[in-house]
């Protein structure tokens, strides 16, 4: 939920699990209860035929997603979540599933959040604002390869996204990372999990969290995978301590 304040404690929920051990489903990961009902209705206007698995945070569905048996076919995802950013959802569900539609439903119109999705692997991005009806139109329109954008982002997103490369500027400072941030890094560089270099470190996954806010904050980027493909750009994990067993 992207508002300021909540009055009750979110949780780390998804729905209708026994749905995605036979058929491909439509992801939807979104924490306000009220509004996930209206985006389900509109999946099931325009892909009646997807089971809808709902997730209620970042957690919920990157944990749906290590699962093997995890079968995605469509996926809308929020970007403000309660425990961290829909980026790294996007950027899982487009290294695993590198065909399917993603689009971003938001209250989020910065060209920032737009672009980082994009650049994530949205291949749409919508306003909570639009209509149940616009909506399923847009996950209609995703489904037949065209890449819905509400048309009050349209016009300064393109003309921002035909003057920006996305290069890194060739004098930009190198970004100073302590050796533990460097370490994580380097495994998750490797594929480890959360899990995984909380073990490898001896340190509590709480401790990962915050090692990882502190990374994408000095690397300004929004996602674990792109925290790793700018560190790699500046050989920052070429001297990354090997841990045993690696």
């Amino acid at each position: 939920m992207e508002s300021a304040a909540k009055t009750v404690p979110w949780v780390a929920v998804c729905s209708d699990t026994a749905s995605m051990e036979t058929a491909e489903v439509a992801l939807l990961v979104e924490d306000e209860a009220e509004f996930a009902r209206h985006v389900r209705h509109a999946i099931q206007d325009a892909a009646p035929e997807l089971p809808v698995q709902h997730c209620s945070t970042a957690a919920a569905a990157l944990a749906l997603l290590a699962q093997p048996h995890c079968r995605v076919a469509l996926a809308l995802v929020d970007l403000g979540l309660p425990d961290g950013s829909g980026i790294e959802v996007i950027d899982v569900l487009r290294s695993r599933f590198p065909d399917i539609p993603i689009l971003v439903v938001s209250v989020l119109s910065g060209q920032h959040h737009v672009l980082a999705a994009i650049r994530a692997g949205a291949r749409g991005y919508v306003l909570k604002s639009d209509s149940g009806l616009a909506l399923a139109d847009s996950i209609r329109s995703a489904r037949a390869g065209i890449y819905p954008l509400s048309a009050r982002l349209a016009r300064h997103l393109f003309h921002r996204v035909l003057g920006d490369t996305g290069a890194q500027p060739a004098d930009s400072p190198i970004p100073e990372l302590s050796p533990r941030e460097t370490e994580m890094l380097r495994l998750f560089s490797l594929g480890r999990s959360y899990a995984e270099v909380a073990g490898l470190m001896g340190i509590g996954v709480s401790t990962v969290q915050s090692h990882v806010r502190n990374v994408y904050r000095k690397l300004d980027v929004h996602s674990q995978l792109q925290a790793v493909r700018k560190a790699q750009l500046h050989g920052l994990l070429d001297t990354a301590p090997a841990l045993p067993g690696d």
